[in-house]
């Protein structure tokens, strides 16, 4: 099972106890790792995309992680604790799990460094990553799964800016969660996990192909600034042709330390005052959690 501790880590041990006594729960504390970001990328697998386009997709991914500047902005997250990096598909849900599991980047060549995997070992997964699925354009699902994975999984960050969904998609969205209030209204589907996200202080990213996909992404998904956490933005492709580039582009501008960023020091032992506040926090989790696992 993964954590859903992770709100509380982030604060410190002594939070962790207090809110833990707050409550009376009994489940344990799961290890996390640091790690100086999450970033998930979350592909639209939807029907419009053929069989070609996914390759253009799939190796324009590989292609990016490959350049030069892309790898040297992987290489910046090392010293704060390297980069935790899954990649999930949806069309007309989520499928899951990831397509590729969470990987900690630690090096860029070999595998073992730290505890973690090389980016050299990422790229590989990417070029031999299959496709999950093909159906209607569910922008929401893509963007709740991814969410989901963001705040479940075995990593956490201090950082600020440190927690990145990469939504792809070529759509304007077409179907919606079942579970959406306001089912059949594409665009309100996809502000609501929006909000979702802004609440975890998430910054949601968006690389349209075509300027419909853009546009969509623009107003409905791409997070604005939330206090101190950055405002997500939109890149876009005319074609998948154009992906490498596009894609290329993003990942230089989302990855690794951005102007003026720097890696944390550890956060202070947190008074019962901000132990409660996380606590607040950890019950959503662990209630969220149980609801998926139901």
């Amino acid at each position: 099972m993964r954590t859903t501790l992770k709100p509380l880590l982030r604060g410190g041990a002594a939070a962790a106890a207090i809110a833990i006594g707050l409550f009376g729960t009994s489940q344990p504390a799961h290890a996390v790792t640091n790690v100086f970001q999450e970033l998930f990328l979350s592909l639209d697998v939807s029907g419009s995309i053929s069989n070609s386009d996914f390759n253009l997709y799939r190796q324009g991914y590989a292609n990016a992680f490959n350049n030069a500047a892309v790898r040297s902005k992987v290489a910046d997250t090392f010293a704060g604790g390297g980069l935790a990096i899954a990649v999930g598909q949806w069309s007309t849900t989520a499928f899951s799990p990831p397509v590729i599991g969470w990987r900690h980047i630690t090096d860029l060549t070999t595998d073992g460094i730290n505890g973690g995997t090389s980016l050299n070992s990422f790229i590989a997964a990417l070029n031999g990553m299959s496709r999950q699925g093909s159906d209607f354009t569910c922008v929401d699902c893509g963007m709740a799964a991814a969410i989901n994975e963001i705040n479940t999984n075995a990593f956490v960050t201090t950082r600020t800016n440190g927690r990145v969904i990469d939504i792809s998609t070529d759509g304007e969205g077409n179907r919606d969660l079942n579970t959406c209030a306001t089912q059949g209204n594409f665009a309100q589907c996809a502000q609501a996990q929006r909000a979702n996200a802004v609440a975890s202080n998430i910054i949601i990213n968006g690389l349209g192909v075509g300027a419909g996909a853009s546009g969509f992404l623009t107003n409905n998904v791409v997070t604005p600034a939330n206090g101190a956490v950055n405002a997500g933005f939109v890149e876009t492709a005319a074609n998948f042709a154009a992906f490498e580039t596009a894609i290329t582009n993003k990942l230089i501008r989302e990855v690794g330390p951005g102007p003026g960023d720097s890696v944390p020091g550890p956060l202070p032992v947190l008074g019962a005052a901000a132990a409660f506040g996380f606590s607040r926090k950890l019950r959503r989790r662990i209630n969220t959690a149980n609801l998926h696992q139901g």
